[in-house]
């Protein structure tokens, strides 16, 4: 039985050594590890750890070294003094690699920890430590290598009640995330680590879980610092995939980032307002830093609803201000959630027009963000299959922008192919502080009304062929401004056209009635008003618009108006005279809305863009539309008593001859440019209509 006394002493001794060990151990003064904790710590950061309380030792398997009252110090720049703080601090090392000089720490566990992260207002980070450089000692072929030796490791992290707290003094805004739990946890020390992590971020609730590179390698520039996350927060899921050279400077960024939500309007939570678009979402791209200065995001994907970008961004941080190079396409791009007016509420999109609150101005004179022109430089290139705008729809856009030194070059701006409804334009928009100057040109050629109103979900609303002119120059900081200043010349011409009446309703209940006996003089129940052309031309100096040309022509009347528009104060002084035409008749003149009398006296359109009113001018009996058309008279007194009966104009149409009133230089402008506005509508008027 000699080997039961073998294992009994055997026992004994492990016995002794055990109790030997917790003698040794609990009678250590480990606060001696307080200056090798600390000069380890400043060596790397170059600033200071406090260890305010002693350092026990928690028996267990395996022991527990234990601290209260742990602070790290901030910046010198630092809102405060302290980067962070901490309640309570346990460490589980392990002996023998401290035997070595290493600190391996087998679990690390922070109870109620507070981090303030900074950035000051010329963009320094408080995470940018200033660690004190050592001179390099002299080596020999015989110095030995210590070459991947690594000072700390951890194998496990738990953060218990954490708060985290961002400071950016350059915008004055603070962001605070609370950290109900985090663990990071390894297999193996130096390996990589799995991440579950629970908190609040501004109070909504968060959670990430996915793996980081060892831990010791955030502070390695060396190394590549890999991680592959995934994250959940107001019910979208956000996945990173990738590495991180240097994570600490934010810099070798190599990410392949997917956010797919159920709803933009979630947002709400995090942002504090309501968002413009809703619905579910998704971004994807491959962000990379090819160096220390420029970021470049490529396979870009935005999905949100059936709108779609897709293309390439470049932002490069080498001259005064930020650069932005940018290639984008989209299939279909809806942009009226963002750039409709917003409502007050749903009760006022119920209310008939004439009773919603009128807006005094139609121009606002809101100053103009034009320091937002100096914030970057921009080369942008956008291809659209289809826009849709709030009042437009536009189809193989094609737009070119540019914006340099608070200039904003638009040298390109095409859409429609070659087929009809073909825009083409330029502007330049220069931001001054005194007075920003803008020069528009646009043309617009036989855009199908009925088509584009379908592209944006309205039925049968209208129809005909729109044809626009725009030169345009002016110059100030404001919408209103510009408006006041403004010089150059529109022309709109439109054919074939119908209007559904039941969308009469969106115009102010005066007006309506007045156009109401103009354009339907026998108040008869038709769905369409047709107007079978409309002709205007406005030649606009320092603000005062003067009609050159006006002129409507329907299937029951033809009105002809001649007057101006005063820009800087929104006044409406238009003279307007209705002419009936054949189908009325004698017989039907007693059924006719606007009496005899009323005919031949001009109304006249007057108040404001905002509040325009239309009715009987007492003050005149007839207006000189020789002046109205451009020396082209096409009625007079006696005239409009004889086709209130006949209603002929026989050869003389009145769409024909106010195109040829334009004159002399739109005509130029035809031969100088074939296929430009005034091209397609050339013959649009050659058999004069009955």
């Amino acid at each position: 039985m000699r080997w039961k006394w073998i294992l009994g002493i055997f026992s004994a001794v492990v016995v002794v050594l055990l109790v030997v060990v917790y003698i040794i151990a609990a009678s250590y003064d480990y606060n001696k590890l307080k200056p090798l904790i600390t000069d380890t710590t400043k060596e790397l950061t170059g600033r200071e750890l406090t260890l305010g309380g002693d350092i026990e030792l928690k028996i267990g398997f395996p022991p527990t070294l234990e601290v209260n009252d742990v602070a790290f110090q901030n910046a010198a720049w630092g809102s405060q003094p302290q980067m962070a703080q901490l309640k309570k601090l346990q460490v589980q090392i392990s002996i023998l690699p401290l035997i070595r000089g290493n600190i391996h720490v087998n679990r690390l566990i922070l109870i109620e920890p507070k981090f303030l992260l900074e950035i000051n207002k010329s963009g320094k980070s408080n995470l940018d430590f200033d660690a004190p450089q050592k001179a390099k000692p002299q080596e020999s072929e015989d110095t030995p290598q210590d070459e991947g030796q690594t000072l700390f490791e951890f194998r496990e992290i738990e953060i218990k009640s954490g708060k985290i707290e961002y400071k950016d003094h350059q915008t004055g805004k603070t962001e605070v995330v609370d950290i109900v739990n985090l663990k990071l946890k390894a297999p193996t020390f130096g390996a990589a680590a799995d991440i579950d992590l629970k908190g609040n971020y501004n109070k909504t609730p968060f959670q990430v879980k996915g793996k980081i590179g060892q831990l010791s390698g955030i502070l390695d520039p060396k190394e590549k610092w890999p991680l592959k996350l995934e994250a959940q927060a107001v019910k979208t899921k956000v996945s990173i995939d990738g590495n991180i050279q240097d994570p600490l400077a934010v810099q070798g960024i190599d990410l392949k980032l997917n956010v797919e939500g159920e709803d933009l309007a979630h947002f709400e939570s995090i942002t504090g307002e309501p968002l413009p678009v809703k619905g579910p979402f998704r971004f994807s791209g491959h962000i990379v830093t090819p160096s220390d200065k420029t970021v470049q995001v490529s396979d870009i994907i935005i999905v949100l609803g059936e709108s779609q970008i897709q293309g390439t961004v470049k932002v490069t941080h080498s001259s005064k201000r930020p650069q932005i190079e940018a290639k984008l396409t989209s299939k279909k791009l809806d942009l009226r959630p963002i750039l409709a007016e917003k409502k007050d509420s749903d009760n006022t999109q119920k209310q008939p027009a004439a009773t919603r609150a009128k807006k005094d101005k139609v121009f606002p004179d809101t100053p103009l963000p034009m320091d937002a022109f100096y914030i970057v430089d921009a080369q942008i290139h956008l291809s659209v299959a289809r826009i849709l705008l709030p009042q437009l729809a536009l189809d193989d856009l094609l737009v070119d922008l540019a914006l340099k030194d608070g200039l904003l070059k638009i040298k390109q701006l095409k859409a429609g192919g070659d087929q009809e409804g073909k825009l083409a334009g330029k502007m330049e928009m220069a931001a001054k502080k005194t007075n920003s100057t803008l020069n528009l040109n646009l043309g617009m050629e036989q855009l199908d009304l009925g088509e584009m109103a379908k592209n944006l979900g309205i039925s049968d609303a209208v129809e005909g062929k729109l044809n626009i002119g725009m030169d345009l120059r002016g110059q100030g900081n404001s919408i209103a401004a510009l408006m006041a200043g403004l010089n150059g010349e529109t022309k709109v011409v439109i054919s074939d056209g119908k209007i559904n009446m039941r969308y009469a309703d969106l115009i102010g209940g005066d007006l309506r009635t007045s156009l109401t006996k103009l354009f339907n003089p026998l108040a008869e129940k038709e769905e369409f008003a047709t107007i079978n052309c409309l002709v205007s031309h406005f030649e606009i100096k320092d603000g005062l618009a003067q009609s050159r040309v006006l002129v409507i022509d329907t299937n029951r009347m033809t009105v002809v108006g001649e007057g101006n528009i005063n820009l800087k104060t929104e006044q409406l002084d238009l003279g307007v005279m209705p002419e009936p035409k054949e189908g009325l008749g004698a017989d039907k003149v007693a059924t006719v809305n606007i009496s005899l009398s009323e005919f031949t006296k001009p109304f006249r359109l007057q108040g404001t863009l905002a509040s325009p009113s239309l009715g009987i001018d007492p003050t005149k009996t007839a207006l000189t539309f020789g002046k109205a058309l451009g020396g082209i008279a096409l009625f007079g007194p006696a005239g409009i008593a004889t086709s209130l009966v006949s209603g002929k104009f026989g050869e003389n149409h009145p769409c024909a001859q106010a195109l040829t009133a334009l004159g002399d230089k739109e005509k130029a402008a035809k031969k100088k440019k074939s296929g430009g506005i005034g091209s397609k509508i050339k013959n649009l008027f050659s058999k004069p209509k009955e």
